[in-house]
């Protein structure tokens, strides 16, 4: 496999000269969150691909990378150098990015495609310097694929998607409407968001109590197989046949299909420490919630998700149908707080530490048994109704994968897209949790979990 086979070229950027003087905003307080949380071990990346028939032409592509980024200040953006006395990061938004992200890497088989994924989505990218992402074209002989890796204090999975639509749609001379709210409004919404009547104040504040409370009750931990004390990511990706996502999205029951993809993991997560001989009380899930308001849920690209936790006990769990009905009584009460806002109100709070305090209170996390930090965690996007597009000359669209960042304890997350009509799950696993034949038993088992609510064939199209 040979990754750097094109140098950047002297001007990679057409579309980006003339966007003024950098401007410096601070870090939300979602921003500060994510931050806190990266290591070089665990970069908090952003996995989004798409999966074109074609062959993508580089010049191209790079130049669409250049009005892509020329049209989303957060593209832009760097962490500016600071004090550990200060309460706040800034960033600063270049008129100009300082680095091309855009390499080439050339996959003579899946395998050869695995590894480039890994190799990308676990490099911790730099804040100092912009763009806050990197991005490979990967040749492979079943057409190319676009991989992007965002760093997650720059953007959420939401936001690395509409970028990556900037891409295409400048790729394919398509017209690429202008994000709209404006960046900075767009900014300020989650904080007002954590504001309200005093009633949904009141049951966002019992919400954090609720959180507090696990500390008592510590989250189950999923049992190692085949780890190893390697650094960074390894991925395992399904996609479900049209005919078996419309036979889950077509099921007759209380809440969403999300809480049938939450059953199925906590199900999957209590079968593999059953079979491996550890215990498995309480299972705690996080689940990232989009807090972009309707009209613009695809639009800006930052940082506008923040988790919320579901859990199960093993009472819960004594069927599938009572797991089912005891999720989806977790996730409406938490949609009628407001998932995600109830920890916008904490961070808030935490606002006023300096860096230095924050940054020790993050690294005292272990010193607590990690018991604030849950089992796993499940990111959905949605539906996709049209998939980012290169053009007829790039061929259709077939795949588009996403996945959000983990660190351990919580070795494993799974990322869901439905694009096309086919739903889209990429299981991202820490080297220190699963070897690679660990990881696809375990998608093996979550498969036969979500596939059992349907009463289908368990036979899945697997990806690299």
């Amino acid at each position: 496999m040979n990754i750097f086979t094109s140098p950047p070229p002297e001007t990679p950027y057409p579309g980006t000269s003339n966007l003024g003087v950098p401007t410096r905003i601070p870090f939300s307080a979602v921003d500060e969150a994510v931050h806190l949380l990266e290591t070089e071990a665990a970069p908090w990346s952003i996995q989004m691909e798409v999966a074109v028939e074609g062959r993508l032409d580089e010049g191209r592509l790079r130049a669409a990378f250049g009005h892509a980024l020329a049209a989303h200040p957060m593209a832009r953006a760097r962490k500016v150098a600071s004090r550990p006395a200060e309460h706040t990061d800034q960033w600063e938004i270049l008129p100009i990015p300082e680095h091309d992200p855009l390499r080439i890497v050339h996959c003579a088989d899946d395998a050869e495609l695995a590894a480039a994924r890994a190799e990308l989505q676990s490099l911790a990218v730099p804040l100092a310097e912009a763009p806050p992402l990197r991005a490979r074209l990967a040749r492979h002989p079943r057409g190319d694929v676009v991989m992007l890796n965002a760093n997650h204090a720059a953007m959420d999975g939401f936001g690395a998607l509409r970028f990556l639509y900037s891409v295409a749609r400048n790729y394919a001379g398509d017209h690429d409407p202008t994000p709209a709210p404006p960046p900075q409004e767009a900014r300020e919404y989650p904080e007002r968001l954590a504001t309200g009547s005093f009633g949904v104040r009141m049951r966002r504040r019992l919400a954090l109590a609720e959180k507090l409370r696990d500390i008592v009750a510590p989250p189950a931990r999923l049992a190692p197989d085949g780890a190893s004390g390697e650094a960074g990511y390894g991925f395992h990706q399904v996609a479900l046949s049209a005919a078996q996502t419309r036979a889950l999205l077509g099921l007759d029951h209380l809440g969403t299909v999300n809480d049938v993809l939450l059953c199925a993991l906590n199900l999957a997560i209590a079968g593999w420490n059953a079979d491996h001989g550890q215990p498995c009380g309480r299972i705690g899930v996080l689940v990232p919630a989009n807090l972009r308001p309707t009209q613009w849920r695809m639009d800006v690209v930052g940082n506008f998700s923040l988790p919320a936790r579901v859990s199960t006990t093993p009472r819960d769990r004594r069927s599938a149908q009572a797991t089912l009905r005891a999720l989806t009584s977790q996730t409406e009460r938490k949609k009628k707080t407001g998932m995600g806002t109830a920890l916008v109100v904490g961070l808030g709070g935490a606002r006023r530490l300096p860096l230095w305090a924050k940054q020790t209170l993050v690294a005292l996390m272990p010193l607590t048994g990690n018991r604030l930090v849950d089992t796993a965690m499940l990111s959905n996007i949605g539906h996709v109704a049209e998939p980012p597009s290169f053009g007829p000359d790039a061929g259709r669209t077939v795949d588009l994968w996403f996945s959000p960042p983990g660190r351990m304890p919580l070795g494993l997350t799974l990322g869901v897209v439905t694009v096309g009509g086919r739903l889209h799950l990429s299981f991202r696993y820490r080297h220190r949790l699963f070897g690679p034949d660990a990881a696809r038993q375990f998608v093996d088992r979550y498969v036969a979990e979500l596939v059992a609510f349907t009463g289908g064939d368990e036979s899945m199209r697997l990806a690299s």
